[in-house]
């Protein structure tokens, strides 16, 4: 998975409130659309998981341990400061706990998908409809 990819599935983890990812974008500079919900947290953290991977481009891989690490101080930071309010506590949480699942679903190994073969079954319907007739003149 490259930087770009591992914010847009951010993006859909968490919504684009707080990942709005630019489709279109070609440096680190421009990457968002719009503006984060926390804007500050969120260009930082960015920044840090691009600098982390040592990113030279937004299609350059990223890992989850790299990736966790550029997390952990700016995590720390909020935590710690008396301002963090409550969405920003959950924010944090959905964040790590979204960039473990993203990593785990690349992790696992793809198993060919075998065709189920069924043959086709001739159900007869005379004998269902005989037995509903004889039971609705009852």
């Amino acid at each position: 998975m490259n930087f770009k990819e591992l914010l847009s599935q951010l993006e859909e983890h968490l919504g684009s409130h707080q990942f709005p990812v630019n489709p279109a974008a070609t440096t680190i500079k421009n990457i968002f659309e719009g503006s984060p919900l926390h804007h500050d947290m969120m260009t930082g953290l960015a920044r840090a998981i691009y600098v982390s991977n040592a990113c030279r481009r937004l299609t350059d891989p990223v890992n989850l341990d790299k990736t966790l690490q550029a997390l952990a101080p700016i995590r720390q930071e909020a935590l710690r400061s008396t301002a963090t309010d409550v969405d920003l506590y959950r924010l944090l949480d959905d964040l790590g706990a979204a960039l473990n699942e993203i990593f785990a679903d690349t992790k696992a190994p793809i198993k060919p998908i075998a065709p189920i073969r069924r043959t086709a079954e001739i159900i007869l319907l005379s004998a269902y409809r005989r037995q509903r007739y004889l039971k609705s003149l009852a």
